[in-house]
């Protein structure tokens, strides 16, 4: 982990751990290196997954 980096994810620039990262058959997922919150990969890049974090499923 960065030593910087929780400070980051207070001004809302995540990044995913790279050793941490996995497909689940849909998509990519990660974790953020500074606040451990769930990341997903989409068309637009790595971002917070949100659905995980507050536990709303389709």
């Amino acid at each position: 982990m960065r030593l910087l980096q929780p400070i980051y994810c207070l001004v809302g620039k995540h990044h995913r751990s790279r050793s941490r990262a996995w497909n689940d058959g849909t998509a990519f997922r990660s974790w953020c290196e500074g606040c451990g919150r769930p990341m997903i990969r989409e068309f637009e890049g790595w971002h917070l997954d949100v659905e995980a974090s507050t536990g709303k499923r389709d």
